[in-house]
């Protein structure tokens, strides 16, 4: 029962955060456009650049630090 209820909350929390973009786009005069395939592109490209440089660390670290 209660899980059903977060997820009800969830729902009308979302819902309610649209309302909001809308209003404040509206407001600011602006259109509301989808994301575009370059820019999403961009930010997994920067993602996946970060991870690697966190397992490189890491690899480093446990080749250096952990194996003397």
């Amino acid at each position: 029962m209660k899980d059903e209820r977060k997820f009800k909350e969830v729902i009308h929390t979302i819902k309610g955060a649209e309302k909001d973009k809308d209003k404040f786009c509206k407001a600011a005069r602006i259109e509301r456009q989808p994301m575009s395939d370059e820019r999403f592109k961009l930010i997994i490209e920067s993602a996946l650049l970060a991870l690697g440089m966190i397992l490189i660390f890491a690899f480093f670290f446990t080749l250096f630090y952990l194996c003397r």
